[in-house]
Order: C-alpha cells, then structure tokens, then sequence
C-alpha cells in the first residue's frame, strides 16, 4: 500500500473511523454484493478488511463449507472476528493465499494504490471462472456545506474540505476519480456484465457522519497545523459538526462489480 497512505487504523481515532465507516457504508456493500455473490460454500477474499464487518458478514454467507480470508495491512481489529482466515499483507505484493476466489471484495483500498489498474488486472486473475470482483470507492464530496449556522463557518468547511483534499489527500495518492474510472478498468480487464451503483447522502450536525468527519480532521491535524491552520479554526470544524443547524454532503460511494467469464 502507499506508503504514505492518510489514516492509521491502529489508533483510537483508527478504530473510530473503521467503525463509523462501517455504520455509514455496510448496508450498501453488503446489498451490492448480496444481489449476486457471497453464497454457501463460496471461497472470499477481503481485502482492506479494517474492523472485519464484511469479513465476518461473509463467513456467515458462505458458511462452514466456505472459506474468507481477511487481508489488512494493520489486522488489530481482526483478531475477534470469528470463522474468518486473517492475513497481515501488502496487497501491493499480490494476495496472501492463491485463488481461485468466487469474490473479491475490496472497499476503499485501490483508491489510495498508485498501481491500481496494475493490482485490479491481478485480482482479476485470481477470480474462478464465473467469480465476481466488487470495489466500493469514494469519490469528491461536495466542498461546500448545505447549510451552516454563518457564512464564515461554511467558508471554513469549505477551505477544510480543499485543502485536506488537494494539499493532503491527493499528494498521499488518493484518486478520487478512480471511482468513476473503475468500471472501464474491469472491462478492460476482461470482466463482463460490469455494473455500477452511487449512493450519496447528506447529513446534520451531530449525526454519526459529522462525527466521521470531525474525526478526519482530528487525525489530518498535525498536517493542517504544519500548512498554517490554528487550534480556534479546528476547534470551530469540531464545534460545526455537532451543531444540528449544519447540513453537508458526505462523500459519495461508488460501487462497481464485474464478472469473469465462465470461460475463464
């Protein structure tokens, strides 16, 4: 993975957004995946498996006659999860164990790899003739609040949202284009009956994805600190994301799923 990848999972303010990020986006996951894969007896791979809810959700899919592995650069929050194989591994090194796999599944992971196009095209290969792999990506946010209690605390949002975007997230590799890049990519790869499904939502103040936000910011703060932000201006961003009088758009979620033939 990228070496300066943006978060480390292994904190307090890790497990907090591994957390939050499952509360906000394993009902999509498990609905675009569930329409078509993860059933008894199937062989998964998980990779990115952060607090293991995927994982774990999986296991219970494919059941004893089935087999998931779990793959994380940083497994500490893997260690519980039941009925699943954890591996702590560089995707960026190919996967763990060898296929083939019935699904992969990988949710905000190739975003962050600058040889994306590379290790997609490998994971194709490990699928089993008629496997399915899914990315859930996320792509640019609206910078600018739906609403806020002053102008002055929405232009803070706004500067927020760009300069942890432009000044911090793409200098670490994070492509936020790559969601909308990625179904070309699996057809390019081979994969056929390629789909793909947004979700976006808005939130207020207060609510588990402001708090989400809060706690970005909270582990953007060394960087935002060392390009001139102040403890007042971080205090307002805290302070704005309780405040119900707010209203933002949250990242939205791009999920893309594509086939490999039967002919393999």
């Amino acid at each position: 993975m990228n070496t300066d990848y943006t978060f480390d999972s292994g904190t307090d303010l890790g497990r907090f957004q591994l957390d939050h990020l499952s509360l906000l986006l394993d009902g999509a996951s498990r609905d675009f995946i569930g329409e078509v894969a993860a059933r008894e007896g199937q062989r998964c791979l998980e990779l990115g498996a952060g607090n293991g809810s995927i994982a774990a959700w999986l296991a219970e899919r494919v059941g004893p006659t089935g087999r998931v592995d779990a793959v994380d650069l940083d497994t500490t929050h893997l260690d519980d999860v039941p009925e699943v194989r954890v591996h702590r591994h560089d995707v960026e090194e190919g996967p763990p164990v060898d296929g083939p796999f019935d699904l992969i599944h990988a949710r905000l992971l190739l975003m962050h790899l600058e040889r994306r196009h590379e290790i997609l095209e490998s994971l194709v290969r490990e699928l089993a003739p008629g496997g399915l792999l899914v990315l859930g990506e996320f792509t640019r946010p609206p910078t600018v609040p739906f609403e806020a209690p002053t102008e002055s605390e929405a232009a803070l949002y706004h500067r927020l949202l760009e300069t942890t975007i432009e000044r911090i997230a793409r200098p670490a590799g994070q492509d936020y284009a790559w969601g909308y890049e990625a179904d070309r990519a699996m057809i390019h790869a081979g994969l056929e009956g390629v789909e793909t499904a947004e979700y976006r939502h808005t939130a207020r103040g207060g609510s588990a994805t402001c708090r989400l936000i809060s706690n970005y910011a909270r582990q953007f703060t060394p960087a935002l600190t060392a390009i001139g932000w102040t403890e007042a201006e971080l205090d307002r961003i805290h302070a704005l994301m309780s405040d119900p009088r707010t209203r933002v758009g949250f990242f939205p979620f791009v999920c893309i799923r594509g086939r490999r033939t039967l002919d393999g």
